[in-house]
């Protein structure tokens, strides 16, 4: 059975079988799993309304999979389970278009263990490489959370590095070229998960208070060329407070020292 805010969008699911829902919680009252994917976590509460009343979600299981902070993971997992259900909470890590079976990209779930027992092939529907991440409901959206924040910096850095050689006339598909080959954030993030924070003792790479001295000509740089230093600017600031906090000799993954 199935539900979509536009009716046309189930068309052929209905063509091919489905039964179409008037609403997401006559959907959910009549399954047993119950897969939830709006655009946010509170449309998903309004949507499902009714579900959420005592006792109604007895006996089922609802994986919610749209885009969610952690606290509303928590929030939407905790309205579930005083509603008897069992919660999950996933993350979806590719475009609806590549959804099916036989989707390699990985969707992330996390929660009610035994509910996951029992959800586990609907969610292989969407794809065969599903990463369970036990009993943490918001472990799907800090880890996707913390995903598109690798992306966020990736895009800014990526746009800053190309008006710069734009201003100095130097080639952006040359740019590309040496980005394939560029840092890696894998390393980094290793080094943070093992404290091994002295330089070279996991990983090579250059210390704190190189990379530090970098962030500050490519601020230099910018303020003397015309480009908007609006990100320079924050990047030096953060580079200099681990380096005033005696980090500077440091992994530059010692960075993460100062947000703790």
């Amino acid at each position: 059975m199935v539900w979509n805010r536009s009716p046309s969008k189930i068309d052929v699911m209905v063509s091919e079988g489905a039964v179409a829902g008037r609403t997401a919680a006559e959907v959910a009252l009549a399954s047993d799993v119950i897969l939830v994917c709006v655009d946010k976590c509170s449309n998903a509460e309004a949507a499902l309304g009714e579900a959420f009343s005592e006792g109604r979600l007895e006996g089922r299981v609802v994986v919610q999979l749209g885009t969610t902070s952690p606290a509303e993971a928590r929030n939407f997992a905790n309205m579930v389970k005083a509603a008897g259900g069992a919660a999950l909470d996933g993350a979806i890590m590719c475009y609806p278009d590549s959804v099916g079976p036989e989707n390699q990209a990985p969707v992330m779930v996390g929660g009610d263990l035994s509910g996951l027992d029992i959800a586990r092939s609907s969610l292989k529907q969407i794809s065969a490489n599903l990463i369970e991440l036990g009993e943490n409901v918001a472990a799907p959206a800090a880890l996707d959370l913390a995903y598109l924040t690798l992306s966020l910096a990736l895009y800014a850095g990526a746009a800053h590095a190309a008006r710069l050689c734009e201003v100095e006339g130097a080639s952006l598909e040359f740019l590309a070229k040496l980005s394939a080959n560029g840092p890696s954030a894998t390393n980094r993030i290793d080094i943070m998960d093992q404290s091994a924070f002295a330089l070279n003792s996991l990983h090579d790479g250059g210390s704190l208070g190189v990379w530090a001295d970098v962030a500050e000509n490519v601020h230099q740089h910018a303020v003397s060329s015309g480009i908007s230093d609006d990100l320079t600017r924050c990047l030096t600031s953060f580079y200099a407070k681990a380096v005033e906090a005696g980090f500077g000799a440091e992994d530059v993954a010692a960075l993460v020292k100062v947000l703790r």
